[in-house]
This record gives C-alpha cells, sequence and structure tokens, in this order.
C-alpha cells in the first residue's frame, strides 16, 4: 500500500504555485540547435580523478504568435527582475544497454537575462515589436562562452520549471558568492559582481563531470532545455534538444566536438531500444519521462532498465513504484542519481505486487535530472503503469502515474537453490518449464550407496530443519513430506525427471525437492541430505 506520508517526506521544503496559472496561449519557443561545446578546464586531483567545466551553445526562436515579455534585468544597479528565459544543460551518456546523466547536482542553469531579437529563423521573419519582448519569428543564438558566463548562471533549485518562475530576493545573485554580509543578500540587487566570478576556478557552476565518468567507453550526448514563463503545456514539446558529443582526453587537458544532429525531446529519446512515456499531475504540475528497457531473457531471466527524467515537475519525485508478479524471482538490484553519494541512495523494498524505489528524505528528483534503476526477474514485460510519488507538498495529486513495460506479464521457470548438502551430496535442476520434463539431478554420492530417494513436495519447508537430533549430524531438512523417488545403485550421480503438464493454471506453482543418500558410515541415522532445490513453473 502507498504511504500517504511520502506526499510530505520534504515538508521543509520550497512549496511552488499550485498550477500553470501564468499560460499565455499562444507562447511557443522553439529550441532549434545545440551549436557547439568547450572544454573550459578541470580541477581536483590528476586524471581521472578530477572534475571537467563544460559549456554548450545553442538557438532558439519565437515560434508562437504572441511576442514574449524579457526584460533586461539590472544587476548591480537595481532590483533584479523575472522576466526572462532560464536555460539548463545536462551530460549523459549511454553504454552497456544503459543511459545514464554523468553531469552532477552543481551545474547551474542560465539566466538569459538580455534579448538580441535577430532576424533570418528557423521561424520565419522577425517582426517588429514591443520593446523587452522576444518577438513573433525572431531569433537568438548563444555561443558556449555565453552560455558559460558564471555571472548568469545560478542553482536549478531556485527555479520552478512548472511555471517558470524565480524569485530574484534572496536568490543565490542576491546573496553573492562569497556571501555578502547584512541586508544586501536579501534586498533582491544582484550582489554576485564579476569580481567574484573572476575568483572562480574553470569548472565551478558550469556543467560538471567527473572525469571518472568522460573516461568511461559509451556514447555522449549534451541536452539543453529551455524554460519560458506562459508557455502552455501543449507547446513545451520544442523546449528540450540533444546533440551527440566526443570527449578526448590529450594527456594534460580534455577537448570536445559535435558529432551529429541535434535530436527533439528528452535525451532519453536516444536510448536504444527503450519504449518511453511521459505524464504530468494534471494542470498542477509538470512531467516525469519514463524510460524502459527490456532484454532477454537467458535462461528465462530478463533484464529490466528504467531512466526516469524529470523534466518540468517542480514538487519532485520521492519514489519509484513498479508493478510486479507476486510469484515472480527478482535479483541484481541497483540504483543510480547523479550526486555520486551512496550515503543518500534510494532504497528499495518489494511487497506482493510491487517493487518500491524509495528516495532518502534529501535526495528526490528534482527536475533536470535523471535517475535509473534496473534488476533481474523471471518475468516478462507487459504494458503498465509506474507510478512516482510526489516528493514535496503542493496542489494536485499526491502521485503521477505514467505508462511503462513492467514485469507483470508471463511467468518463466526458474531454479533457486535453498542450503548446502552435507558430506558434499548436491541437488540441481533444469528449468521446469510447462510441456517439458525437468531433470533433478543428484551429485557427490559417496562410492557404494545402494540407493537413495529424491523427495518431491508442494510444501516446502520455510526454514532449514536441523536435522542433527535424528542422527544426521550437519545436515538440514529442506522439504515436509512429499512424494519419494527411489533411484537404486547410482553411481557418482542420479537423476529423477519431473514431467511438467502443459496446463497454464500451474505456473507459479512451487515443487521442492531434495535428495536422501544411504551412506551408513557417514551418519548414526545412516542417511546423509542434499540442498534444497525450489522449481518455479513457468512457460518458457
Amino acid at each position: 500500500m502507498r504511504d500517504p506520508r511520502l506526499a510530505i517526506v520534504f515538508l521543509g521544503a520550497v512549496s511552488f504555485a499550485a498550477a500553470q496559472s501564468n499560460a499565455v496561449p499562444g507562447t511557443d519557443v522553439n529550441l532549434y540547435d545545440v551549436s557547439n561545446s568547450t572544454i573550459y578546464g578541470r580541477r581536483g586531483p590528476a586524471y581521472p580523478n578530477g572534475e571537467v567545466g563544460i559549456g554548450f551553445g545553442h538557438a532558439f526562436c519565437n515560434a508562437g504568435t504572441v511576442h514574449i515579455p524579457w526584460q533586461t534585468s539590472p544587476t548591480t544597479s537595481g532590483q533584479m527582475t523575472d522576466v526572462h528565459f532560464k536555460i539548463a544543460f545536462l551530460l549523459a551518456r549511454e553504454s552497456n544497454g544503459r543511459i545514464v546523466q554523468v553531469s552532477g547536482p552543481n551545474s547551474f542553469v542560465k539566466h538569459s537575462r538580455v534579448t538580441y531579437n535577430l532576424g533570418s529563423s528557423q521561424c520565419g521573419t522577425c517582426q517588429t515589436g514591443p520593446a523587452s519582448t522576444f518577438r513573433i519569428g525572431c531569433y537568438d543564438a548563444y555561443s558556449t562562452g555565453f552560455n558559460g558566463d558564471r555571472f548568469n548562471l545560478g542553482p536549478p533549485s531556485e527555479i520552478n520549471p512548472w511555471t517558470g518562475s524565480w524569485n530574484p530576493v534572496g536568490s543565490y545573485f542576491d546573496r553573492g558568492d562569497p556571501l555578502v554580509a547584512g541586508a544586501a543578500s536579501g534586498d533582491g540587487v544582484q550582489s554576485l559582481t564579476q569580481s567574484q566570478v573572476g575568483g572562480f576556478d574553470a569548472v565551478k557552476n558550469r556543467v560538471t563531470v567527473a572525469e571518472s565518468e568522460l573516461s568511461q567507453p559509451g556514447v555522449f550526448y549534451g541536452q539543453v532545455q529551455l524554460v519560458c514563463e506562459g508557455e502552455p503545456l501543449a507547446a513545451r514539446g520544442n523546449n528540450l534538444l540533444s546533440e551527440r558529443l566526443n570527449f578526448t582526453w590529450g594527456g594534460t587537458a580534455w577537448s570536445t566536438s559535435n558529432a551529429g544532429g541535434p535530436v527533439a525531446g528528452s535525451v532519453l529519446n536516444r536510448w536504444v531500444g527503450a519504449t518511453r512515456n511521459t505524464a504530468g499531475n494534471g494542470l498542477d504540475d509538470g512531467r516525469f519521462l519514463v524510460a524502459a528497457k527490456v532484454t532477454g531473457p537467458v535462461n528465462g531471466v530478463y533484464h529490466y532498465e528504467y531512466a526516469v527524467h524529470n523534466i518540468d515537475n517542480a514538487r519532485g519525485g520521492a519514489s519509484l513504484r513498479i508493478p510486479l508478479h507476486p510469484s515472480a524471482d527478482v535479483k541484481a538490484v541497483g540504483f543510480r542519481d547523479i550526486d555520486g553519494n551512496v550515503l543518500n541512495d534510494w532504497t528499495w523494498s518489494r511487497s506482493g505486487g510491487e517493487l518500491a524505489f524509495l528516495a532518502s528524505a534529501n535526495n528526490p528528483l528534482d527536475w533536470n535530472s535523471i535517475y535509473n534503476v534496473w534488476f533481474d526477474a523471471t518475468v516478462a514485460p507487459t504494458t503498465g503503469t509506474v507510478t512516482i510519488d510526489q516528493a514535496r507538498i503542493g496542489a494536485g495529486a499526491l502521485s503521477v502515474a505514467v505508462g511503462s513495460d513492467v514485469p507483470n506479464g508471463a511467468l518463466s521457470a526458474a531454479v533457486a537453490t535453498v542450503g548446502t548438502g552435507c558430506f558434499g551430496l548436491g541437488l540441481t535442476a533444469s528449468r521446469p518449464v510447462l510441456g517439458t520434463t525437468a531433470q533433478i539431478t543428484t551429485t557427490g554420492i559417496p562410492a557404494g550407496t545402494p540407493l537413495g530417494v529424491t523427495i518431491l513436495t508442494l510444501t516446502p519447508a520455510p526454514a532449514p530443519i536441523d536435522l542433527a537430533p535424528i542422527g544426521m549430524p550437519t545436515c538440514f531438512g529442506h522439504v515436509v513430506g512429499g512424494v519419494n523417488e527411489v533411484w537404486l545403485n547410482p553411481g557418482a550421480t542420479a537423476q529423477t525427471p519431473l514431467a511438467i503438464p502443459s496446463d497454464p493454471s500451474l505456473v507459479g506453482a512451487v515443487v521442492g525437492a531434495q535428495a536422501l543418500s544411504a551412506s551408513p558410515p557417514l551418519t548414526l541415522l545412516g542417511f546423509i541430505a542434499s540442498n534444497g532445490v525450489l522449481l518455479t513453473v513457468g512457460v518458457q
């Protein structure tokens, strides 16, 4: 059952506006180019243990039917305003069937506080219009140097990506870096100066990436996202763009180059073989994109990969809940965020028909971030819905439901080993697939053994049973009752066939098996016991 308290895990966090109340019909900004990339430098320990600062260029135009307000903001001479675009950046890598964000949480967002209204754009003729607006048909193009200027880069946490709003009072620019003293840190006048910025190293506040991430093989993509106040949800499909990038370590420094044309939408659109779906919290908050990639089966086991991109959801994500077949075996579960801090990783648990990944109290999935989870499961994928609980209080529902491939389809046959046999006696089995015969094999049978039995039962022991009290020291029982299949003069191994009828009602049934070998010299009772085996009947 979903815990409603997850919706208020981050009670002390900033509460955002309840709905896109500032939507202006006809507002449509088209981000059409990620033009180039620049390496600004590195910091920290010697390669490959440092960090790199990266910048991207981009171009966009007014593709709508209204002029968009855009006011040049005073910096150190007057009150800052919130009438401008914000541009976010991230870097992702696809490798080994997984796509992950490699840029860290310290990558800041550009506040674009001046417009140029250039002509001959991708959006038609640049029209005339009022001052302090981005006019219909006009475009702006920003170099990496312009986007990488730290005088205009602020933390993404200060921006509401759903409404596009930002409060300059008490903001990073208002407080300065280092912090200014007294009332100046909260008066709405920019305290961050060019002198302060001049003291930064080459990486600070830019797109920040660990060298350990860049040095791994894979395909890299730079993504740019444009946030525009008043832009309706229906017009935001062209606000995200990614470009393939190459990175090369030359022995003393990094270099980068563009390696292909841009692709619209989330960088997860680049993930080969994945399915993607997007959903938001109605008109109250923004969107999450869930991409899923399922491979296999290999010996009845499927590998599931999920990447979740918070595009513009202000309240953030506190969980990912995935429907799961109750009889599925799940293993090799993993999680990845973007801060590299294992102490705040999301935890996972399984309850009935759900596999849940839950955020720690200080690590929600915020906008411009991609988190990953993965696992193996003995069940085929089917179309379903995953649920993301909202991390902060606010208007709208407690959760967002997103369509996705989920591990709730046809159950695969599986075999699991329980415990360890005594005196070297072992038990293995092939997978019990409908319409086939599974082979249960006993190994390590002592020489001269005249007979033994394989016990088959539908009631495996809930816990190992110590057999020492009946004269079988170091041996444990793993079955309760059942049918004895006797084998005579077996040699070192013995096989017991188990025919599985082609009856769909048997899918998910579990058969427990254990072998006993008559070996009088080894125990007082005269028998030794193997490990247990659990066979789950499946369709493949």
